[in-house]
């Protein structure tokens, strides 16, 4: 439990330093282009969930993110439940929800700031990768145990 506490907030501090640089370096500046026609940098202030969902209803993503946290943090970290792979998935997603729940509570809105260029997509921060890595990787790791529960059952 430690240890993904300890890495939790190493995580946290990785996505704020990332949205302190975004805001010093970024504002009023465009795109900076990071590698050209793939990925820019360009700071935005999103009052919504992903995708700009729910803009401007900041304090229904405070209670719901906070509450969605403490379930998780205590499922995993208190309660010990999972295995060690769905631990380390359920710490990206943690760490990014802490992340943005921070730049909401602090500022009233969460720091974006990478942005694809060669296609029309959200503008995102790190702590949404760890969140999307984190759903991704549980995912694939849901299904692939559950195929191979399924494929010894039927050999057993």
């Amino acid at each position: 439990m430690i240890f993904n506490i300890i890495v939790t907030a190493v995580l946290v501090c990785i996505d704020q330093w990332s949205k302190y640089l975004a805001t010093r370096y970024l504002i009023g500046n465009g795109t900076v282009v990071v590698i050209p026609h793939l990925l820019g940098l360009r700071y935005v202030e999103n009052t919504g969930a992903a995708f700009s969902m729910l803009s401007n209803s900041t304090d229904f993503l405070i209670v719901v993110t906070a509450i969605a946290l403490a379930v998780m943090a205590y499922m995993f970290w208190v309660k010990n439940y999972g295995d060690t792979f769905e631990k380390i998935c359920f710490t990206l997603i943690i760490a990014g929800g802490i992340g943005n729940l921070i730049d909401r509570v602090l500022n009233g809105f969460v720091v974006d700031y990478f942005e694809f260029l060669f296609m029309d997509f959200a503008v995102f921060n790190v702590a949404d990768v760890y969140v999307c890595t984190g759903i991704a990787l549980y995912a694939v790791y849901t299904v692939y145990t559950e195929y191979y529960r399924k494929k010894r059952g039927n050999n057993g």
